[in-house]
C-alpha cells in the first residue's frame, strides 16, 4: 500500500458509485468547456484528470506533490490559478497512474490542510494543448529575454563565484559590489569591493539601450539554491533611484508582484534564465516583489509546472542622494516633511480628510452606492425602537439606505459628498449637503444615527466635535446610534478571509512607527490610523483615511463630553455600535 495504511486515516468515506459518477461528470463538463482538446480515455493511461484539485478548491501545488509523488517521484503537473477546479498529473507509467487512481479516486486526502471535496479522477489520452497566454504585469515593468548569451552568463558566474566575501543569508548567499547593502536599514552607503569591469560593460549596455538614466553604483549578487526565495518587499524609495534592474542567470523563476494597495492582486511573472527585468515607475514604487520558497514554479503563461535549479541574480541600483519625490507618496518611506504623518494640527487634519475622505467619496459615489444595500442589525433595531413620527437625523447618510424605507418616522439626512447626496435624493429622501462637524440643524431630533462616519475624522478633537454636534441637534432625552470600525475583527465575516491570506515575514521599508500613515494590506489591523484601499469598477484604486478604534476608546471619547450618557457599546461584524443619550 503506497500510503502506509492511509485508507485508515482518510477523512470520511469514499463517495459511492452514483455520487462519484455524478461529480466526475460535472468536472468533465468543465474540462470540455475549458480544454476541449483533451480526450477522456476508456482505459488506464499515464495521465490523470483530477477534479477538485486546483487553487480555486484550496489545494496548493505543494500538497498535490506530496500526494502524487508517492506513486511516482518524477510525475509532472499542470495546475491552474483560477477558473478551473481541476489539475492534470502525468506519470512515468500506466501502472503508477492506475495505483494513484485506485487509491485516491473518491477520497479526500489527509494531506490537505483544510476540509475539502473528494478528488474525482479520470484517465485522459492527452494533456491540454500548450498555449501561451498573455501575462498580467504591473505597469512600467519590462522584461527582456536573452539579454546575455551563455558565454557571458558563464563569465558573470565566474566573477561571482571567485569572490571570497559571499555572505550566507537565511535562504540565499549574497555578494555586494560598489556599496554593501545593509539589510537592517534596507539601504547601501558603506563602500565595498569595486564593480568588476564585466559588470561595468553590462551597465554600459543599460545606458546605451535606454533602460536607465543614471549608472548604478550598487550591485548585489544573490545565489539561490533550488527551493530558496526572497520575501515580498519594496526596494526602499529613499535609498535608491527609480530604475531597479535584475539580471537572472542559470534558471527560470517566477517572481510575484503584489499590489501595495490590494494584497489580493498578485501578478506572477516568469523571469527566464539570462533575462533582464527592469522595475521602474509604478512597478517599482507601488508593487512589492518577491520569490516564494518552493521547489517548483508554475509558468503563468502555460500553467506547466517547472522545477527550479540553482539560480543567480544580479541586482543593479543607483544610490539616492536626495529625498524621494515619487508620485506614490502613500507607499513611500519618505514622508514629505510630515505630509504622510498622522495629523498633529487642525489644518493638517482638514487637509488629510479633504484629500483622503471627501475627494475620494466624490470619485467613488456611484460604485459605493452599488455596494451598500443591507442594514446593520443593531442600527435597524435602534430605528425600529423609535416611537411613531419621531424626527430622525441621519448624519453621513451616504446613499440614503436608512432614509429610503417608508415608515412612520420623519427622516432627514446629510452628507458631505455631493455625489451621494444626489443618489440619496433620487430615492425620494430628504437630504442636504452638510458637514458633520457643522450640522445645519436645530435641536429638534428625537434620534440621530451616524453610521461609519466618525472613523473618518483624523484627530481626537475632531471626533469629539462630531459627538458634540450630534448632542446639540438632539432634544433633551434624545438618543443617538453610531458605528465605527474596531481593531478587533474576530466577529467579522472577513476574519477568516484575513486568516487565509499569506502570513509571511515580508520585508517592508515603511516605518513601523504609529506616527506614519500606512496602507492596510487586508490582513489584521496593525495600527489605528491608516489608509484603506477602494478599487473602483474601472480598477482604479483610491485610498480612504480611517481611524480604527481600540477597546475602551469610545468610552474615553464620550466620557469627556458634557451632557452625554453612554447607554451601550456592542460589536457587530467588526464594528462597534454605540448608543448614547443627551441628558441635558
Amino acid at each position: 500500500m503506497y500510503f502506509n495504511d492511509q485508507k485508515e486515516r482518510r477523512l470520511g468515506e469514499k463517495l459511492d458509485g452514483p455520487k462519484l459518477r455524478k461529480r466526475l461528470g460535472k468536472s468533465l463538463e468543465q474540462l470540455k468547456r475549458h480544454d476541449p482538446s483533451v480526450e477522456v480515455a476508456d482505459k488506464p493511461t499515464q495521465i490523470l484528470f483530477v477534479g477538485n484539485s486546483s487553487v480555486m478548491c484550496g489545494v496548493s501545488l505543494e500538497e498535490l506533490e506530496e500526494i502524487f509523488t508517492v506513486y511516482d517521484g518524477n510525475c509532472q503537473f499542470i495546475v491552474y490559478p483560477n477558473k478551473r477546479t481541476y489539475s492534470f498529473v502525468q506519470f512515468s507509467s500506466v501502472e503508477q497512474s492506475q495505483k494513484a487512481c485506485d487509491e485516491l479516486n473518491g477520497y479526500t486526502s489527509p494531506v490537505l490542510k483544510t476540509s475539502h471535496l473528494p478528488f474525482v479522477i479520470a484517465y485522459v489520452e492527452n494533456l491540454p494543448q500548450e498555449s501561451i497566454a498573455p501575462e498580467f504585469r504591473p505597469k512600467d515593468l519590462e522584461i527582456i529575454d536573452d539579454f546575455v548569451n551563455e558565454e557571458t552568463e558563464q563569465a558573470i558566474l565566474d566573477v561571482i563565484y571567485s569572490n571570497p566575501k559571499a555572505q550566507s543569508m537565511k535562504h540565499r548567499a549574497v555578494v555586494h559590489y560598489g556599496h554593501e547593502f545593509d539589510y537592517g536599514s534596507n539601504a547601501a552607503f558603506k563602500p565595498t569591493d569595486p564593480i568588476p569591469d564585466l559588470f561595468d560593460k553590462l551597465i554600459d549596455r543599460f545606458v546605451q539601450e535606454g533602460y536607465i538614466k543614471e549608472r548604478p553604483d550598487q550591485i548585489t549578487a544573490n545565489i539561490y539554491k533550488p527551493g530558496d526565495g526572497i520575501p515580498s518587499h519594496y526596494d526602499t524609495h529613499s535609498a535608491f533611484e527609480n530604475e531597479i534592474i535584475s539580471l537572472s542567470l542559470c534558471s527560470d523563476v517566477v517572481m510575484d508582484f503584489k499590489d501595495g494597495a490590494n494584497s489580493a492582486t498578485i501578478a506572477p511573472v516568469l523571469l527566464k534564465g539570462r533575462s533582464l527585468c527592469i522595475i521602474k515607475g509604478e512597478s517599482r514604487y507601488r508593487w512589492k516583489h518577491g520569490i516564494v520558497n518552493r521547489n517548483n514554479d508554475v509558468d503563468p503563461r502555460s500553467n506547466r509546472v517547472v522545477a527550479r535549479k540553482l539560480r543567480v541574480s544580479l541586482t543593479f541600483r543607483k544610490i539616492r542622494t536626495q529625498p524621494c519625490q515619487c508620485s506614490y507618496k502613500e507607499f513611500c518611506d519618505w514622508d514629505r516633511e510630515g505630509e504622510m504623518c498622522i495629523p498633529s494640527t487642525a489644518n493638517a487634519a482638514l487637509k488629510l480628510e479633504q484629500t483622503y475622505v471627501a475627494d475620494v467619496y466624490e470619485n467613488i459615489a456611484a460604485h459605493f452606492n452599488e455596494t451598500r444595500h443591507s442594514n446593520w442589525r443593531a442600527v435597524q433595531n435602534f430605528i425600529n425602537s423609535l416611537p411613531r413620527y419621531s424626527v430622525l437625523y441621519d448624519v453621513g447618510c451616504g446613499n440614503g439606505k436608512y432614509l429610503a424605507p417608508k415608515d412612520d418616522l420623519i427622516k432627514i439626512g446629510c452628507d458631505m459628498c455631493m455625489g451621494l447626496c444626489k443618489i440619496a435624493a433620487g430615492k425620494n429622501t430628504n437630504v442636504i449637503r452638510a458637514d458633520a462637524l457643522h450640522l445645519p440643524f436645530h435641536s429638534a431630533a428625537d434620534a440621530v444615527i451616524c453610521i461609519a462616519v466618525l472613523h473618518h475624522m483624523s484627530s481626537f478633537e475632531r471626533r469629539q466635535i462630531v459627538i458634540r454636534e450630534i448632542l446639540r441637534v438632539l432634544k433633551p432625552g434624545g438618543r443617538a446610534c453610531l458605528t465605527v470600525w474596531s481593531m478587533d475583527q474576530s466577529d467579522s465575516e472577513y476574519s477568516n478571509m484575513r486568516k487565509n491570506k499569506e502570513e509571511s515575514n515580508e520585508l517592508c521599508e515603511l516605518t513601523r512607527e504609529a506616527k506614519r500613515l500606512r496602507i492596510h494590506d487586508g490582513k489584521q489591523f496593525t495600527q489605528q490610523d491608516l489608509f484603506v484601499p477602494w478599487v473602483s469598477d474601472e480598477k482604479e484604486t483610491y485610498l480612504r483615511y480611517y481611524h480604527i478604534f481600540r477597546d475602551g476608546e469610545l468610552e474615553e471619547l464620550l466620557g469627556g463630553i458634557d451632557g452625554c450618557q453612554l447607554e451601550s457599546i456592542t460589536r457587530e461584524q467588526g464594528n462597534y455600535v454605540v448608543i448614547f443619550k443627551k441628558i441635558k
